[in-house]
């Protein structure tokens, strides 16, 4: 016969407690000081509340067949009338999914099986109405709880809702004790290691760091609902700043963006419900400040007449990790493109960038570069460090820095306008800014004869798009529009000539946007991302302006300005590549390091964004 669960009734007449010698104040705690609460009792297991932690297992399965058998054994628990036969029939049900797990090639859908069978094994057992085959059913899932628990102690935590489930719902055997404080202290070191104090987890992609956290996230939720929670007070909030900035990353409806477009709901519902439900009761952990509450359920499409007040800062920046989020705001009215979303990881030597608008990703993987100088192959020759960064409600930019060796230095720059639907991602190669005002050293270098020279610059640069995009270039000249089942948008390369038949690169769909420049001394390497679909198919056309200093014009190598003209609006780009001085480009006074402007219909320039 299976023993039943743990209930309050129990704990007050001493039965099924946790023995002080392994559990000192009758909790799994860990070793690196886990909860001190006193261990909650698991209550007891309902049909109703045993269906939905089914059904909810069903929901977070990728196989058909596992989600069917879940759903089947959810509605067999629900709607058992208590009889021989449907006990019989639940029982059949629990050993098909118990054989199925230990067959499963995806150890995801084989801890999803368990933590199913074991919320169905709980409730026979608390219902008083386990048959036959009930004992050797539980002894089935502790043998997978063995598994489960050799797993987590390789530091792989993906078996620990279940592990939760098993314990809390059973704890008399010796072997939940030991796994209760295992799975407790697997939990906590995971998130002392990838989250850092500012919020930010450490793995690279949105699809990697949301789907970590929702896994905390739902580990958390079945802990509170057995007993409470599974660690510590600091750990708790850890697990908090990691869930605001998990949230950041949520498209339209709260939905997570792959590379084939929206998972399903039941995949970030967790999080939104976090935000809102956390602290709720006593001993329940933090509870989110109420503009976070609002932006969760903007996210979730449930707002709130009380909603309209403030909304949390919706960009992040985290940059000793090296994350920075940034996002066009929560769905509030009026957005123009809703849920521009701008990711960059620069932990690594090839930066992680992500694009994406409403409940699509765009651009998503490795942003990827090669840079020859000279005809020689240059790597960098440090880490990448935040250079600037800047973030209001017009516009947001964020630029990194390595240096390439020979006094040179790469810049990498995302700029977004949210309200207006552009990203501009780019490249800079760049000298340390030269000792004299008009750079005479550089000028000698630069009026050679037409021969090799060794500064000659030969970049690639490749913006990896989403899997599901596809990229069409235009006939005769470069732009490429980014469609799926619809428009998308379209990028642009402002460093090089809009017509096909101009010099100096290319700019194809090849493995991503890949963005070929060449230049001397210095270069400048910009793609315009403009994420309004509605502007594309209308008049386009970008130029290469002349930038003057006291009258005379400037080399490529010194600063560079261009013109971008998408439908009826106009922009003007500026970048300079050495010293920041007063100069002038179409008509507009700039004595700055980069600025965007949106041009007048009278011709004046309305600066955005200006970074000295």
């Amino acid at each position: 016969m299976v023993s039943k669960p743990a209930t309050d009734s129990d704990s007050r007449r001493g039965k099924n407690r946790i023995g002080r010698k392994a559990h000192p104040r009758g909790e799994a705690a860990s070793a690196s000081g886990a909860s001190r609460r006193p261990r909650a009792t698991a209550p007891r297991v309902k049909a109703r509340d045993a269906g939905r932690r089914i059904r909810a297992a069903a929901d977070a399965s990728d196989v058909l067949e596992v989600r069917g058998r879940l759903r089947t054994l959810a509605r067999q628990v629900t709607r058992s009338p208590g009889n021989v036969r449907s006990v019989t029939r639940i029982e059949t049900v629990i050993g098909a999914c118990l054989d199925e797990a230990a067959s499963c090639e995806s150890s995801r859908e084989r801890w999803l099986l368990d933590e199913a069978s074991t919320w169905a094994v709980a409730w026979l057992a608390s219902a008083r109405r386990a048959g036959v085959t009930s004992g050797s059913l539980l002894e089935r899932i502790l043998a997978e709880g063995a598994r489960a628990d050799h797993v987590l102690a390789h530091g792989d935590t993906a078996p620990a809702r279940f592990l939760l489930v098993l314990t809390r719902l059973f704890r008399e055997p010796e072997a939940c004790r030991r796994y209760a404080e295992h799975v407790s202290t697997g939990l906590a070191k995971e998130i002392e290691s990838l989250v850092t104090n500012e919020g930010a987890v450490m793995l690279p992609g949105s699809i990697a760091l949301v789907g970590r956290v929702a896994h905390w996230t739902e580990c958390r939720d079945v802990a509170l609902a057995t007993g409470g929670l599974p660690w510590d007070d600091d750990t708790e909030r850890a697990w908090a700043a990691a869930v605001a900035t998990a949230a950041r990353l949520l498209g339209t409806r709260g939905r997570m963006l792959a590379g084939s477009g929206q998972l399903p709901a039941a995949a970030s519902a967790s999080l939104l419900e976090a935000i809102e439900n956390a602290g709720r009761g006593k001993g329940t952990g933090v509870r989110f400040p109420k503009p976070l509450r609002r932006a969760a359920r903007r996210l979730s499409r449930r707002p709130r007449d009380a909603d309209a007040g403030r909304l949390p800062a919706a960009d992040f920046h985290d940059a000793t990790a090296g994350l920075t989020i940034i996002r066009s705001g929560w769905g509030a009215p009026g957005e123009s493109v809703a849920g521009l979303r701008v990711l960059v990881d620069h932990r690594e030597h090839t930066p992680w960038l992500e694009i994406a608008v409403a409940d699509r990703l765009l651009v998503a993987g490795p942003w990827q570069f090669r840079v020859r100088v000279g005809g020689r192959e240059r790597t960098l020759q440090g880490p990448w460090t935040v250079a600037a960064w800047e973030s209001d409600r017009t516009a947001s930019f964020l630029e990194i820095s390595a240096p390439l060796g020979d006094g040179m230095r790469f810049d990498r720059h995302v700029v977004v306008l949210p309200q207006l639907g552009i990203v501009l991602a780019a490249d800079a190669i760049v000298a340390r800014p030269p000792t004299n005002e008009g750079g005479a050293e550089h000028a000698a270098v630069h009026s050679g004869n037409g021969a090799a020279r060794t500064d000659d610059i030969e970049y690639v640069g490749t913006i990896p798009l989403a899997a599901a995009l596809d990229a069409e270039p235009a006939a005769e000249t470069r732009e490429i529009v980014l469609y799926d089942t619809t428009t998308r948008g379209m990028a642009l390369p402002l460093g090089l000539n809009e017509w096909r038949t101009g010099a100096g690169g290319s700019f194809e769909a090849q493995g991503g946007l890949t963005l070929a420049q060449t230049g001397h001394g210095r270069l400048y390497a910009p793609v315009w991302f403009d994420c309004d679909a509605s502007r594309v198919g209308g008049p386009l056309t970008w130029r290469q302006l002349t930038v003057a200093d006291t009258r005379r014009i400037l080399p490529a190598w010194q600063a560079v300005g261009y013109r971008v003209q998408a439908g009826d609006e106009q922009w003007l780009v500026y970048r300079t590549l050495d010293a920041a001085r007063n100069r002038t480009v179409l008509g507009c006074n700039v004595s700055c390091d980069f600025l965007v402007g949106r041009i007048r219909p009278r011709g004046m320039v309305s600066r955005i964004l200006e970074i000295v």
